[in-house]
Parts: structure tokens; sequence; C-alpha cells
């Protein structure tokens, strides 16, 4: 009998790093082995950032290898990494590299080239992570999302943001939303009209005594700043997972 499967999606923090030198199974496998469930084979995409997560996600996608009934755990890893597919090897931001600007982004001066901006960067992400949530909910019926940092924290900074972002008034953020090319989309964002909220559906919180999932795996962590070694951790990050899970499995019988 063909078993449904967990996908995996995420970054470093999504891997078996440190387990799987040592052939032990990490918080994903114990999970897929409560649940009954067969472990997709690719896992997170380590040192990536969300555009490498969702060109993972479409991969799988477009090959049909997500079914309505298998189990899906989302991460987009932290809001701030930088990264694209596009430039290859390169993960950081282009200028710390010396690369053939002109080749790769077509850019001949690139004394101007634009620094990477946080606010813009955030506020890419944020929609990114709650579009992946919204077309993968949209082909399965298990999609679970954990978030490394707390997301009433993400929340309040993204309304806060969208605000400066769609309001005239508030110069320098007047005209950031030209970077994108769609400032005849803009919206003017008061505290009547505000942007909408990823609702977060089954999020997975981390163990109580923490602030969040980033801070768990930071005081239980190996030295390079990933999950320790140890069974127990791992297991005990699988049981957030599968007490969740478990919980809304039975809401649905009920």
């Amino acid at each position: 009998m063909v078993k449904n499967k967990l996908h995996i999606f995420g970054c470093s923090h999504s891997t078996g790093v440190y387990r799987d030198d040592n052939n032990k199974p990490f918080w994903a496998d114990y999970i897929a082995e409560s649940l009954g469930l067969q472990r997709f084979p690719r896992v997170g995409q380590s040192g990536k950032n969300v555009e490498y997560i969702l060109f993972d996600m479409f991969e799988r996608i477009l090959n049909n290898d997500i079914s309505k009934s298998d189990t899906i755990i989302l991460n987009t890893s932290y809001p701030l990494r930088f990264g694209t597919p596009r430039l290859q090897n390169y993960n950081k931001n282009p200028l710390d590299y010396d690369f053939d600007y002109d080749k790769i982004l077509g850019i001949k001066d690139y004394e101007y080239f634009d620094e990477l901006d946080s606010g813009l960067t955030f506020n890419l992400w944020y929609h990114q992570t709650f579009g992946a949530w919204k077309l993968l909910n949209s082909i399965c019926d298990n999609v679970y999302q954990w978030c490394l940092v707390d997301v009433n924290e993400i929340d309040k900074t993204f309304q806060s943001l969208q605000y400066k972002l769609h309001n005239p008034k508030n110069p320098p953020f007047d005209d950031l939303l030209s970077k994108y090319n769609m400032s005849h989309t803009a919206r003017i964002r008061t505290d009547d009209i505000k942007a909408p909220l990823n609702p977060w559906n089954n999020l997975v919180k981390c163990p109580d005594g923490y602030d969040d999932w980033d801070n768990y795996i930071d005081l239980n962590q190996h030295p390079q700043g990933h999950l320790n070694d140890i069974d127990k951790l791992h297991k005990d990050f699988a049981k957030q997972f599968i007490n969740t899970i478990k919980q809304n499995e039975t809401k649905r019988l009920l």
C-alpha cells in the first residue's frame, strides 16, 4: 500500500544537519514514523532563503509530487535572508561578490546598484510566505506552518510597514512602491483599511518557555547555530508537530 507523503519545505533548520553525518533520523523522520507517512526525499534548502524554497515548492507541484492527502510542513526561513536562484552560488547581497554584472543582471554601471532594503525585503518575504501557504493549501488538505520568529511580531512589523508603504504622506516611504513598478496599484492604508494578514492557519508553536523557534534552536544549538545532535531535542521538536497534527485530525472527526 502506498503511503501518503510528508513534505518538508524550509532552510537548513528543516534538514538533518549534523544528524545525516551520523546516520540518525532528524525531527521530520520522527514525524513521518509517528503519523505513518513516507518522508519525501528532498527537505530544506541549506543556507537558502524563501526564493529557493518557493522554487522547490513549484518543482514539486509541477511534477505532481504533492497529493491532496499528503502532509506539508512549511517554513520560509528568516524574513531578511537574501538570495535568489538566478544568481546560482551568490546567496548574499550581490555587491559582496565580484562577478559579471552586465552578463548576469544586465547592469553596466554597478556603482549605482541599489542597496538591499530591509523594509522591501521583509515585505516581499511576507507576501511570498502568505502566498506559498495559500497555494499549497489549494492543492493539499494538510498544510502546517512554523515560523522561526514570533508571528505576532511579524504581523505588527508588516502592518506598520504597509501603512508607510501605502501612505504618500509619509516620506521617505512614498516612493518605495515605485521600486516594485507597482505604484499604479497603490492603496492608501489607514487604521480602518489594513492589508490582509496571514492567518497562520495550522501554525505549530515552539515548546513552552521559549520566545519563538529561533530562541528554542539558539538555546539548544550545536556550536554552529543549528539544533543540537541530541536525540531528545529532535524528538521534542517533532512532538510539537505531531501533537498539533493529531489535534487537528481529531477536530475533523468531530
